[in-house]
């Protein structure tokens, strides 16, 4: 399952380089979103999706903390404890190894610029200035 979650970049540094990140929650296209959500595509829900991670990204921006970023994940079922509207309740800390891809936020919190988890590592600094 794809999941989204929005974190600093300050928080992303420390991912990098411990490898886990521990979230309680994490958006995801469970069963009662796309249900409630007929008119949306699969493209349509991921965007969305991480849409509502981008928010919650730009809320958590203070001073030193960098830029706000989306990550992307593929979770497994079983570090699933719970499904939400639109979010499911880990029972286990995410892992790099199951990192997807990483989504700087626009300034208007509109666009999301992708990169592969390959790049982060050369635009973290960048990301923390």
């Amino acid at each position: 399952m794809r999941a989204y979650v929005g974190v600093t970049a300050q928080e992303l540094s420390e991912f990098l380089k411990s490898a886990t990140l521990d979230v309680s929650d994490v958006y995801a296209a469970t069963d009662f979103f796309v249900k409630a959500n007929p008119d949306l595509d699969e493209e349509e829900i991921e965007y969305t999706l991480s849409i509502v991670a981008a928010e919650d990204a730009q809320d958590l921006v203070a001073t030193g903390t960098g830029v706000p970023l989306v990550l992307a994940f593929e979770i497994s079922e079983d570090i699933i404890e719970a499904k939400h509207e639109m979010s499911v309740s880990l029972s286990a800390p995410l892992s790099w190894k199951n990192l997807e891809c990483c989504f700087e936020i626009s300034d208007d919190g509109e666009e999301l610029t992708w990169f592969a988890t390959q790049e982060i590592s050369e635009k973290i600094t960048e990301w923390l200035a």
